[in-house]
């Protein structure tokens, strides 16, 4: 079984969501780099490949999320600091 890229992020919970979503819909994929870049996250991204002919569906279920691809969140679009505001 051939294995494509969804996508790279250095961000611990984009990767837990990602995985949880993948879980939830039964796509087969594998997570390189994940426990390395727990030790030094700046270094090299987490990827995050799925099961070629999942690939469409997978990027599906991501397509609308606001991933922050680093190792912190990012700041909301509109500026805030606290998201509870």
């Amino acid at each position: 079984m051939k294995y494509e890229l969804l996508i790279e992020t250095s961000n611990p919970a984009d990767v837990a969501l990602i995985k949880s979503l993948l879980d939830s819909a039964g796509i087969l994929y594998f997570v390189h780099g994940e426990a390395f870049s727990a030790v030094r996250p700046l270094v090299e991204p987490v990827r995050i490949m799925v099961a070629g002919d999942c690939l469409e569906e997978a990027w599906d279920l991501i397509g609308g999320l606001r991933l922050a691809y680093g190792p912190i969140a990012s700041q909301p679009e509109d500026g805030r600091d606290d998201p509870r505001d």
